[in-house]
């Protein structure tokens, strides 16, 4: 299905202190990973750990949203294959209220 494709853009400032990445499509515990990769690869592009996820075009099921704002009150990105977590000053902007996939998701809170 076309609408479950994620597409990204990353930006990084001139500096590479940030990284931003802007996510359009739905995010669910499917296509979490391959969203995690990204983030993986855009930290590692910056000087700082600071990251920035902008889901403020995409829509999101609730577990998925549990999971960002999990990794991002730990301050860390999930490992890949079973590797340790790298540290990131991860910070999700959260989909619009209609974007989340199912009732009470507006609840999780997410760091803007």
């Amino acid at each position: 299905m076309e609408s479950d494709k994620l597409k990204v853009v990353v930006g990084v400032d001139v500096e590479c202190n940030t990284a931003r990445i802007e996510v359009k499509g739905h995010v669910d515990t499917r296509n979490i990973q391959a969203l995690y990769s990204v983030a993986r690869r855009a930290n590692a592009l910056t000087a700082g750990p600071a990251l920035v996820l902008d889901l403020a075009r995409a829509s999101a099921t609730p577990e998925a949203l549990e999971q960002l704002s999990g990794w991002a009150e730990a301050g860390m990105l999930p490992g890949a294959a079973g590797a340790d977590g790298t540290e990131c000053d991860l910070r999700v902007v959260q989909p619009s209220g209609a974007a989340v996939a199912a009732s009470g998701a507006a609840d999780v809170a997410l760091a803007a």
